[in-house]
């Protein structure tokens, strides 16, 4: 027998002397491997004592204030005869009352890959701190991003060919000047890609690193650090059309910087007022403001909004009521404009307190000299609408990924292959009972099917209505009575394009659509692909315009090569996203090395193999071989090699009840 104790919240809780706590191992199961699975105990109750009471705040009783929140998990750890054997979290399950008073707590203990998961909570990417990759909203750092980095982003921004409302055409016939047209003409502003078509894309390695940051948890993974993830980015796509021209906020708000005022209560430095005993009363402001645009004034009290006004053209007298205000509490002002450039002047902020007769002025801060936009593309702002859990979910399902806690908020995270290959070969026949085994078949799928979010982009739909089956997306029938087994990951996979030259065959121009078949603005769900590199066109008569802020017309030769290919050229690709074989649209060549032949194939075959069996023993493990086991060990018993499929662990007895799969 062992000596099993359990720690809550780092406080050690009594146990019942007879109770059986088993822990149940198993990261992939064959029954459902398209989950990820860590440590789990079986429900198991530990007595009402006076330390537990005290531990969980006692929570039988409703009427305590305070008490313990059960819908949130705790820390604990479990050691064994004064050993750790897994630390993790712990859910309160409910309370055993008898006879009026409390008598045992049900509790479960879960690995840290659930505690994981209430880290993110509901958190959207949108939420992360991604500041160190804003960058100001001008012609500089969006041509720079066509096709290198945008400066100061530490590698780490680009602008892709990806249009969220133009049906991009290529025509060098000189007299197409439709607005669609990108191809470079020059004299004719009129057409080509617009600045205002273009959205950054972040490289998600530096999602993963702002996750890290805000959860205080560390990835350890080979595959993170892999040049090949290097190259994926996301799409800064959180709003269907354009990033700022036509979207009902614009751009952000920044603060108007007034350059003098009457009595000096308005902080030149600050750009605040603050409001003081003499006019802790009803205070309310009279503004006028000259401009040629579309734009908004805000005004915060205490850094709060408050009120929006919008406006167009020259306003004066206009009021915003503030009600009462308290000594110290602080107003500033904002604008923004939907225009990029937009600018105001002629600022007069009469900010005026009611002394029960009368209103008189409190300040007046003015600017005369105009005030522009300085557009910032915040980037985080720009995410998509995605929760982190679904994030890292969704790249887990697709790179069949491993998520092993280490301790001390540390994960390591590789392809399944990758970390059945770290395990240890463990010799345990003597302590298994082999004059006993049940030797049973796999449970088969009669469909295995992976698939991205089924895409209402005009490319991607017109191939799936046109083949029942999603660009990217792999299926396969079998002719068994058993379940399907889907894979199913929260991106959109977008079937770029590369234009025909509707004067001369095909173009050297690789574009992404997010339109649908309507020619309407689409959302969907986050995209991510490859930038693997630049392609630089062969001739002039090959070059795009880019048309400026100014309205000027921009003669381009490069690009990046956003896809779903690894490499710029064929004989480089070694990896793609699509799930199954597909023809790359710009390379014009079909690539097998996708993510099902990469990453599941070798885990599907071995299921499927006619030499699979599912082996049933029991065991009676020592404790040096208990703590040191690891789910991605490999056993031997007898002469032959078995991989953990579910482990079943008695830790008071040391009794192993073991769900085995032959090593194929």
């Amino acid at each position: 027998m062992y000596k099993v104790e359990l720690y809550i919240d780092g406080q050690r809780a009594d146990l019942f002397q007879n109770e059986n706590i088993e822990i149940n191992l198993s990261v992939q199961n064959i029954k459902d491997i398209s989950k990820v699975f860590g440590d789990f105990t079986q429900s198991f109750t530990i007595p009402a004592s006076v330390q537990n009471n005290k531990i969980f705040k006692h929570y039988y009783n409703v009427d305590i204030s305070g008490s313990f929140n059960a819908s949130v998990r705790v820390d604990a750890f479990i050691e064994v005869n004064h050993n750790l054997f897994r630390a993790g979290v712990l859910e309160l399950e409910s309370v055993q009352v008898k006879q009026g008073q409390p008598y045992a707590y049900s509790v479960g203990f879960f690995s840290n890959v659930t505690s994981l998961k209430d880290k993110f909570g509901e958190d959207n990417l949108t939420d992360l701190d991604l500041s160190a990759y804003d960058h100001t909203y001008n012609d500089t750092n969006i041509e720079a991003g066509l096709d290198g980095y945008v400066s100061g982003t530490s590698n780490s921004i680009i602008y892709p060919l990806i249009s969220p409302v133009a049906n991009w055409i290529y025509d060098s016939t000189s007299s197409d000047s439709g607005a669609n047209n990108i191809w470079y003409h020059n004299g004719h502003p009129e057409h080509g890609v617009f600045y205002y078509d273009l959205k950054p894309a972040i490289k998600l390695q530096k999602i993963l690193d702002a996750i890290e940051s805000k959860y205080s948890v560390t990835f350890n993974s080979d595959f993170f650090d892999s040049a090949d993830f290097g190259k994926l980015f996301m799409w800064c796509h959180r709003r269907a059309g354009y990033m700022f021209k036509d979207q009902p906020n614009g751009f952000p708000p920044q603060v108007i910087n007034f350059t003098a005022n009457v009595t000096g209560d308005y902080n030149l430095t600050t750009q605040k007022y603050t409001v003081d005993a003499a006019q802790e009363a009803t205070l309310r402001v009279n503004y006028s403001v000259n401009s040629t645009y579309d734009y908004k004034i805000y005004t915060f009290i205490n850094d709060e909004l408050h009120t929006v006004k919008s406006h167009s053209g020259n306003v004066s007298g206009i009021i915003v009521n503030y009600g009462t205000l308290n000594v110290g509490d602080t107003i500033q002002y904002k604008f923004s404009s939907t225009d990029s450039g937009a600018n105001i002047s002629g600022l007069s902020f009469n900010i005026e307190y009611y002394d029960g007769a009368t209103w008189s002025d409190a300040d007046t801060a003015s600017r005369s000299t105009a005030q522009s936009i300085v557009s910032t593309v915040e980037v985080s702002e720009q995410m998509p609408e995605q929760k982190i859990s679904d994030f890292i979910g969704s790249l887990v399902r697709a790179f069949n990924l491993v998520i092993v806690p280490t301790g001390n908020g540390q994960y390591d995270i590789e392809p399944l292959d990758d970390w059945y290959a770290e395990g240890t070969t463990r010799e345990i026949t003597e302590y298994v009972d082999t004059e006993e085994v049940n030797i049973n078949k796999p449970q088969l799928y009669r469909r295995i099917s992976y698939k991205y979010n089924e895409t209402g982009a005009i490319l991607g739909e017109q191939y799936r209505l046109q083949n029942d089956i999603g660009y990217g997306d792999l299926r396969a029938d079998f002719t068994f009575d058993g379940e399907e087994f889907n894979v199913e990951v929260g991106f959109d996979n977008m079937l770029f394009e590369r234009l025909d030259n509707l004067n001369n065959g095909l173009s050297e121009i690789n574009v992404g659509k997010t339109i649908t078949r309507e020619l309407e603005p689409y959302i969907g769900n986050p995209y991510i692909f490859y930038a693997s590199g630049t392609i630089t066109v062969s001739s002039n008569d090959e070059r795009y315009g880019y048309i400026d802020m100014g309205n000027s017309e921009n003669a381009k030769s490069s690009f990046w090569f956003a896809s779903n290919v690894n490499a710029t050229t064929a004989a480089n690709v070694t990896k793609t996203l699509n799930f199954g074989t597909e023809i790359d649209p710009y390379l014009l060549q079909g690539f097998s090395q996708g993510l099902y032949n990469t990453y599941w194939k070798d885990y599907i075959t071995d299921l499927y193999d006619t030499q699979r069996r599912v082996f049933m023993y029991k065991a009676q493990l020592p404790l040096g071989i208990m703590l040191a086991l690891k789910v991605n060990d490999k056993l031997t018993i007898g002469e032959r090699n078995y991989i953990i499929n579910q482990l079943k662990l008695n830790l008071t007895t040391g009794e192993a009840q073991m769900e085995l799969l032959n090593d194929v």
